[in-house]
C-alpha cells in the first residue's frame, strides 16, 4: 500500500491540485481493480488529502518567501513602512505646533 500511496501522491500536478472527489474516485478505482483493499480506501484518501494540505502549505510558504525576496530586491516600501494620511496629518500638526511655540 505504501508504494501505491507514493505513486498516487507523486502525480505530475501535485496532490494539492486534486479535489477530494477526484481523490475518492481514483482510490475507489484502485480498490475495484484490487490494487488496494476496500478496507484501506478511507485511510488512503485521508493520507492523500493530508499530503495535499502539506504540499499546499509548503507552496504558500515558498511563494511568500519568494515575493518577499523580490520586493526587497526592488527596494519597495512595505505597507507598514508607508505613512498613512492620518499619520502625515499628525506629523504636520506637530511641526506646525512646534513652529508656533518657538
Amino acid at each position: 500500500m505504501k508504494d501505491l500511496l507514493e505513486k498516487v501522491i507523486n502525480i505530475g500536478l501535485g496532490v494539492f491540485a486534486l479535489s477530494k472527489e477526484k481523490v475518492e474516485r481514483v482510490v475507489n478505482e484502485l480498490a475495484e481493480k484490487g490494487e488496494i483493499s476496500k478496507n484501506e480506501v478511507q485511510e488512503v484518501i485521508q493520507k492523500i488529502m493530508e499530503k495535499g494540505e502539506e504540499q499546499k502549505k509548503e507552496l504558500n510558504e515558498y511563494i511568500s518567501k519568494q515575493v518577499e525576496s523580490i520586493l526587497k530586491k526592488m527596494n519597495l516600501a512595505t505597507k507598514s513602512e508607508v505613512l498613512t494620511e492620518e499619520r502625515i496629518r499628525e506629523i504636520v500638526r506637530e511641526e506646525i505646533s512646534k513652529s508656533q511655540n518657538q
